[in-house]
């Protein structure tokens, strides 16, 4: 294990013994490996011994420390970024960070701090965040806190209670700022020249309760500040006057106003504070409150007929107590006339006047999002010569209901180009609609809309349907090159042949299952896609293809922690670029083909042994062994209807139905045979009345010759009655040999055969006619014992 590795491994064990006289502390500090220790809200009282040089970043935030001893931190010397917000820290000793030459970051918010020393701050010069809000300190201290900090960026001072005094050596040493905060709402003393030492501030934020002293600070720093934001003050009593004002060079471009009170004087009197001020570019009123009622006609338009240079006017949660008494606001309407930008956001307008319209003819964008606008409000706002350069109207989440009439209505506006009417309850959408002739960006975004016509305007180039109820994709849009259709119903990407210039696709969160490659490849201009957040079926195809192409993280800009396994279920939920599938599982057909293969040789096996070894003929005779077994050993008396059952050859039918027939059957008395083309039952299965025939026969003569042992019916179907036959105990069977056979010319499956022969005694027939009459005595005794 590496050295600092095992620093760290043995800070996280012992860092979590607590200090002498802090046995109280709640739980341990915990460490990572690369030195970020984490003791946020754990009850600490005091800093945890065992620090070392391993720790980057602590965070101690939220405890009830109360004291900063020089050897908490002496061994931190590669510390940089110490948190000890929120505390109760009331001392901190003068070398407590003399250590910590590599600190960047420091918190000491919201403690108990009544006094700053320098000393605490001097061999910080890495520094560049410092946050000292929320103590309890009158002042910052006789002496420069931060005279020995020259990278120091961002400052935060002051407090809601007792900061009272900013005093003019307060901020020497520093010179270049991205932004300072002072919370002074109670400060009653401002020293002239106290900021003015500060060469740069970018962002200038001030917390003042009343304006008396807010002219004299604005004067140090209207050739350094670029932004002034001032938070919870009541503007009620603020007077302006240009008598303070006679710097020229001035390089203030941002007014913010955040929680502030307003009347319609005091609205004047800024009206003429950004008169004065050459260079303000932007505006912003944020949850402010108006106190009045819109009366400006004391407003001496003589003097100021614009808004200085100011180019974008931001209103946000704009409250109006006195609404319902409000003026037309008509003094001001020639003061608009610069204004390029303006942003109207979550105030309740309902109505824009057609003369204020008319009036706003430098206006590129306009944006009354979360408001109440409405189609029959919009038709006057839109009215003809309103807005005559505006480019972009953003109407998200109004209460617009109708597209084809808020696609009329907008037809005044001829130069317009982005459309933003999102978060509106359109619901369905017209075959046709009619739009401005310039359009090239609309969103339709959380509209519930369930489906697309030919409304779209064919000349976007960017579409934003996103988080609707569509389900499918078959607009032609020719010109489009984003396509945002992210949060729906699709279940393919939508086909390439309809958007033949398309750079951008954000289909995420839909139910598609898959795409191919050869999909992707359609879409030939394509260079970014994000449709992570599908239900994907990991096929062997689909991770074949995202898995085997390097360069897919190039298009797919989510991939791949967006992109998970929803099927199969055994590898639901794992990212597609780590799940494997079995070689069973994308090899199917393969697999099946095989097995099938692998069937057939098996069955062709077998067939070929079957016919070598007289398989059929095996299996035919079990059956009928089995058909016999069924059976009771021996018929019944009663049931006997034949003297004997004859098997023979067909080709020794000459011999049996023309001799043996005519000896036995019309001998006095006549014997009574069973033959199987005169007696066997029509329609009755061959096997079952084979074992019928000789189950009801008191006999069973064999006609034995060549032909009986080559007769394909005495192979496969006369034989099966040897099973019940061919005991060794039982005389049933009489053997005649019309002719000799050689015992190796039986067939081995004739086995029962072939003993018996060696067993029993069989009638030769005599081919001397003397000797034949002996034959047919002998045969008519062999049937009656």
């Amino acid at each position: 294990m590496p050295p600092a590795l095992w620093i760290v491994w043995v800070l996280g064990s012992v860092i979590s013994l607590p200090k002498e006289g802090a046995s109280d502390q709640a739980s341990s500090l915990s460490c990572d490996p690369t030195g970020v220790c984490d003791g946020r809200s754990r009850s600490f009282n005091s800093i945890p011994s065992g620090l070392t040089a391993a720790v980057k970043s602590l965070d101690l935030s939220s405890n009830e420390i109360t004291y900063v001893s020089n050897s908490d931190l002496r061994r931190c010397v590669d510390l940089r970024t110490l948190r000890l917000g929120a505390n109760e820290i009331h001392t901190v000793e003068e070398d407590s960070f003399f250590s910590l030459r590599s600190l960047e970051y420091l918190d000491l918010s919201y403690n108990r701090l009544s006094n700053f020393s320098s000393s605490w701050f001097r061999s910080l010069s890495a520094l560049k965040f410092l946050n000292l809000l929320g103590n309890l300190y009158k002042t910052l201290g006789e002496r420069s806190l931060f005279s020995h900090l020259p990278n120091l960026r961002i400052l935060k001072v002051g407090n809601s209670n007792s900061f009272t005094e900013i005093q003019e050596k307060d901020f020497a040493g520093l010179t270049l700022l991205e932004k300072l905060e002072i919370n002074a709402p109670n400060l009653q003393t401002y020293a002239p020249k106290s900021l003015k030492s500060i060469q740069n501030i970018s962002h200038l934020i001030l917390h003042l309760k009343q304006p008396i002293l807010l002219l004299e600070i604005f004067v140090d720093i209207l050739s350094s500040l670029e932004c002034l934001e001032l938070r919870d003050t009541n503007l009620n009593t603020f007077h302006f006057s240009e008598v303070s004002i006679n710097e020229t060079n001035t390089s203030i471009k941002k007014f913010a106003f955040r929680n502030v009170q307003i009347t319609d004087e005091s609205f004047i009197e800024v009206v003429k504070l950004f008169n004065s001020v050459s260079g303000v570019l932007e505006v912003e009123f944020d949850d402010c409150t108006h106190d009045g009622v819109g009366d400006f006609r004391t407003l001496t338009l003589d003097t100021i007929k614009y808004l200085g240079d100011v180019e974008t006017l931001t209103i946000r949660k704009l409250h109006i107590p006195q609404f319902f008494l409000y003026h037309d606001l008509s003094n001001i309407y020639s003061l608009t006339g610069k204004v390029k930008r303006i942003t109207i956001e979550n105030s309740k307008v309902f109505l824009v006047p057609c003369l204020l319209s008319q009036h706003l003819k430098s206006l590129e964008y306009l944006d009354l999002s979360e408001n109440l606008m409405s189609e029959e409000t919009l038709k006057n706002s839109a009215c003809e010569h309103a807005w005559p350069f505006l480019k972009t109207l953003v109407l998200r989440q109004n209460r617009l209901e109708s597209l084809e009439k808020t696609g009329e209505i907008l037809l005044t506006l001829q130069n317009l180009t982005n459309l933003d009417i999102s978060k509106n309850n359109f619901h369905s959408m017209p075959e046709t609609c009619q739009w401005p002739g310039k359009m090239k960006y609309l969103n339709l975004s959380s509209t519930r809309i369930q489906s697309l016509t030919r409304c779209i305007p064919q000349t976007l180039e960017i579409l934003d349907i996103s988080n609707n109820n569509l389900d499918s994709f078959s607009l032609i849009l020719p010109e489009l090159k984003e396509l945002h259709i992210s949060r729906n119903k699709l279940k393919t990407l939508p086909d390439a042949s309809f958007l033949p210039v398309l750079l951008v696709m954000r289909i995420s969160r839909n139910i598609i299952n898959t795409f191919s490659k050869e999909q992707l490849d359609s879409f030939q201009k394509l260079k970014t896609l994000e449709a992570g957040g599908n239900s994907f079926i990991c096929s062997c195809d689909f991770l074949s293809f995202t898995q085997g192409q390097q360069d897919l993280a190039q298009v797919l800009i989510d991939w791949p922690e967006d992109y998970l396994c929803d099927s199969p279920s055994p590898v639901r939920g794992q990212r597609v670029q780590d799940t494997r599938l079995s070689p069973s599982e994308c090899h199917r057909a393969a697999v099946v083909s095989a097995v099938c293969c692998a069937l057939f040789l098996l069955l062709l096996l077998m067939g070929i042994l079957c016919h070598r070894f007289h398989g059929l003929w095996y299996m035919k005779m079990m059956w009928a062994w089995l058909q016999a077994k069924r059976k009771p050993r021996k018929a019944p008396r009663r049931d006997i209807c034949y003297d004997a059952f004859v098997s023979y050859s067909e080709r020794d039918s000459y011999w049996v139905e023309n001799l043996m027939v005519q000896e036995l059957e019309h001998f006095n008395p006549p014997f009574k045979l069973c033959l199987h083309k005169r007696d066997f039952i029509p329609g009755k299965w061959i096997i079952d009345n084979i074992i019928d025939s000789i189950e009801k026969s008191h006999k069973t003569i064999f006609v034995l010759s060549e032909n009986f042992v080559k007769s394909e019916w005495c192979k496969y179907e006369l034989d099966f009655s040897h099973f019940r036959l061919f005991d060794e105990n039982d005389d049933a069977a009489i053997l005649i040999l019309l002719e000799p056979i050689e015992k190796k010319a039986i067939p081995q499956r004739f086995c029962k055969l072939r003993k018996i022969m060696n067993t029993k005694t069989y009638l030769e027939w005599p081919a001397d006619e003397m000797q034949q009459e002996g034959f047919w005595l002998n045969l008519r005794a062999a049937i009656k014992s």
